[in-house]
């Protein structure tokens, strides 16, 4: 297995891992520190049963969301024993509540830590002085925690999520996410990894927000929230993310990566960097297929409401009598 950690795979020339190492005046990433994303995911789930069970059931219970036939204390026990990993329409509604707060958090604190860090102004930073930037603490720690939480997607997404009609893509989107974060960490391309990952969240907000209000019936707040995720999701994942970041990739870093250094050269050191260039082709391709489900929802709203077509008919999702009767009370266009 020694050929896979070859320094002519990952590494441009006249650089070794020794260079890679921490010193006490600098903090690099190093592969193994992976091991806690993983830890990270773990961590994530815990505190999404224990959010949704303990937070957004108790508001779905006192707000009438909620068949009231038990006890708020039997039904959390009872959701945390079967619910979490059921199919009601509660647990749809429980984990875009999770996911909102999630994004709407890490993009809050993720902006608040790129604040200061030079990737934020100049994306040609993302490259300069590449393998050899420091990683400040927060941002060491904002890395780990995005990549755990991709992994806890994943495997909620295999075992107990819901599954939607993009139930590969999705499974694709976080197997090529993880992949990302991880080369990315281990040859220090964090700079340009949290370019991505700010430029991706934000719109992922009003994503998870918009269901919320579909869930909810409000339908105007679902028009608004629908107009803003257009704007964002467009702006940043078709404007920002190509124009700046990969064209920025495509053209100005090879000579930063390593002299005469060419794309199209592909047995030329490094490899690595081709291979992170194609997945972030790939990740591109799949905001493309995702922003053609946008404007197909825009299309069906004009004439019969705003709706997330990835829930249909055809997911083979069906509700308990029980639920049927009013688990989540929706309002009818």
């Amino acid at each position: 297995m020694a050929w896979i950690w070859n320094e002519q795979f990952w590494l441009p020339i006249n650089t070794t891992w020794d260079h890679l190492k921490s010193t006490e005046t600098k903090q690099l990433p190093q592969f193994s520190d992976l091991k806690y994303s993983i830890v990270a995911g773990v961590v994530l789930l815990v505190l999404r049963v224990l959010t949704e069970s303990f937070i957004f059931l108790p508001i779905g219970y006192f707000s009438g969301w909620m068949i009231r036939k038990k006890g708020l204390l039997s039904c959390i026990f009872s959701y945390m024993t079967s619910g979490f990993a059921g199919k009601s329409k509660f647990k749809r509604v429980a984990e875009t509540a999770w996911r909102f707060t999630y994004y709407t958090s890490i993009w809050l604190i993720g902006m608040t830590i790129m604040i200061g860090q030079p990737q934020l102004y100049d994306v040609e930073s993302c490259f300069r002085g590449w393998p050899n930037h420091n990683i400040p603490n927060t941002v060491w720690w904002y890395y780990i925690v995005e990549t755990g939480f991709y992994w806890s997607l994943l495997i909620s997404q295999i075992l107990f999520d819901v599954k939607r009609s993009d139930y590969k893509q999705m499974l694709l989107h976080h197997i090529v996410t993880i992949l990302l974060l991880s080369m990315s960490f281990t040859t220090n391309f964090v700079r340009v990894g949290t370019l991505i990952l700010i430029s991706h969240d934000c719109a992922d907000i009003f994503l998870e927000l918009g269901k919320l209000f579909r869930y909810a019936g409000w339908d105007r707040a679902l028009t608004i929230d629908f107009c803003l995720l257009l704007f964002t999701w467009i702006s940043t994942r078709l404007g920002y993310f190509p124009l700046h970041i990969l064209r920025t990739m495509f053209f100005d870093a090879p000579p930063m990566v390593q002299e005469n250094y060419r794309w199209e050269n592909l047995l030329q050191r490094p490899i690595i960097p081709r291979v992170f260039l194609l997945m972030l082709c790939i990740l591109l391709l799949l905001n493309i297929f995702w922003t053609y489900i946008l404007i197909k929802i825009a299309v069906k709203s004009l004439s019969s409401g705003v709706d997330d077509i990835r829930e249909d008919d055809s997911s083979g999702i069906e509700d308990s009598d029980e639920e049927k009767s009013g688990t989540i009370k929706k309002k009818k266009a």
